[in-house]
């Protein structure tokens, strides 16, 4: 009997994930917010709740995945990252299997296959399998969502509606911008429901209630620490903050809290203007961080308008955060050949899933316009709120497996997107990819020059 194709993809991709974790298994966690989810994790199994380095109370991260990692290390009797990544790993294959899954549903099996197997060996999302980080769990959550989502707008099941709105509950427990995504989605399934009345906003508010369900008792303990109501953490008025204030940096505005310390950091600001600073709960020291990150954006709406096209732009940059990491010695002792290899291998996989995407964004769109207006707005919905905020290109890796959907259906139609290289949507295409790689070369001879001299001379 015939295999699927999709099999000899996750029987390569397990073989690749099982020689990354072979090298990343014992690593030490050098990044700060690794660093971060550890002692979290930590503090759940020694404390049974979510306290901070002093074993304090906090609701500065949100808790599913700390929770995961903590569970991870409770079954495996401790500290134990070799396990941590080796889930990832397999969290991962899950995030192949649902991108085949959403693909062909959207476009057909062969654009499912094509970006099933982008994602599976895209550089940038093996490498993160094995950092304790977020991205992995929320990758594969958010993808998780989409399909659901799918399968209930194509099916008119209200009891999948359920289980979508369950997955992006969790979703928002992870990351927690993803609460300001259920309004929107509820808008996208009243605008396409095939029922009309009352079912069809019935099916809206059905996602946002499971959602409601799955956050209210972590916003009700958040609530209760903080003294002000709080949704899933208290990093959004601060992350506001440092990306819309006085000291805010136009370039990297997304490394303020390291990169401006003393009577300009932010923290620091919000106490010269605010009696009694110091005796309020973190949740109350974020609503104030947000209402200055406010005041600010509408007192100077030209310096923000300035940064926020730097900031749209960091959102979409070359994929350095892995390079950056073992250019510091963060994974063991990487040459400078094996760094150059990195460099081009990283990067170039992203421009060119990014330059294909937007030509099959424009030109290959899915079989319903409802699938394509919500595989939009996942791919454009963290860059509008990053952009607001501060931006990073680790923000937009878990929407590349929606991105490499859209690149392998524009490899798929080469033929037909030349045919309509007259159209509107194909110039417009051109030059989105242009301004793009124009953002790129200005960032590298004008921000990054230096770095890229080091790698290249080495």
């Amino acid at each position: 009997m015939a295999r699927h194709p999709l099999l000899w993809v996750l029987v390569a991709g397990a073989a690749v994930r099982l020689l990354l974790w072979f090298y990343w298994r014992d690593l030490p966690l050098n990044i700060d917010d690794e660093q971060s989810y550890d002692q979290l994790a930590r503090g759940l199994l020694n404390a049974s709740a979510y306290v901070d380095e002093h074993g304090h109370p906090t609701s500065l991260r949100p808790p599913l995945y700390p929770f995961a990692v903590a569970l991870i290390y409770s079954i495996c009797g401790g500290s134990d990252l070799g396990a941590v990544r080796a889930i990832q790993a397999a969290i991962s294959m899950l995030t192949i299997v649902a991108t085949y899954r959403l693909g062909r549903i959207a476009f057909g099996s062969r654009v499912g296959l094509w970006g099933a197997a982008s994602a599976c060996f895209y550089p940038s999302l093996l490498g993160f399998n094995n950092l304790v980080l977020s991205e992995t769990l929320f990758t594969f959550l958010l993808v998780a969502t989409t399909l659901v989502c799918v399968e209930a707008m194509h099916r008119g099941s209200f009891s999948l509606l359920i289980a979508a709105g369950t997955l992006l509950g969790l979703a928002a427990l992870t990351r927690s911008i993803m609460v300001l995504f259920a309004p929107l989605l509820a808008m996208i399934i009243v605008c396409s429901w095939r029922d009309g009345g009352l079912r069809r906003w019935l099916a809206g508010a059905v996602p946002v209630a499971a959602v409601a369900l799955v956050i209210a008792p972590w916003s009700y303990r958040n609530s209760r620490l903080q003294e002000t109501f709080v949704v899933i953490d208290v990093m959004g008025g601060r992350n506001a903050m440092m990306g819309n204030y006085e000291y805010t940096p136009l370039e990297r505005s997304w490394a303020t809290i390291s990169l401006v310390q003393g009577e300009r950091a932010w923290h620091t600001v919000l106490a010269h203007e605010t009696p009694g600073y110091h005796q309020l709960t973190q949740g109350q020291r974020d609503k104030l961080a947000l209402r200055h990150a406010v005041g600010y954006v509408l007192d100077h709406p030209l310096l923000t308008a300035k940064r926020d096209l730097v900031k749209f732009f960091n959102f979409w940059q070359l994929e350095r955060s892995l390079l950056a990491r073992a250019k510091e010695g963060f994974f063991g002792q990487v040459s400078g050949a094996g760094l150059l290899v990195a460099s081009c291998t990283i990067c170039g996989s992203y421009a060119a899933a990014i330059l294909l995407g937007i030509f099959g964004l424009f030109l290959c769109r899915p079989v319903a316009r409802s699938f394509h207006w919500l595989f939009v707005a996942q791919i454009l919905f963290p860059c509008a709120i990053h952009t607001l905020v501060f931006a990073h290109e680790r923000y937009h890796l878990p929407i590349m497996p929606f991105v490499l959907l859209y690149a392998a259906a524009a490899c798929l139609n080469v033929r037909q997107i030349w045919q309509r290289r007259c159209s509107w949507s194909f110039w417009l295409a051109v030059v989105s990819c242009a301004v793009l790689v124009l953002a790129w070369l200005r960032e590298m001879v004008f921000v990054d020059f230096a770095n890229v001299v080091e790698i290249v001379g080495h």
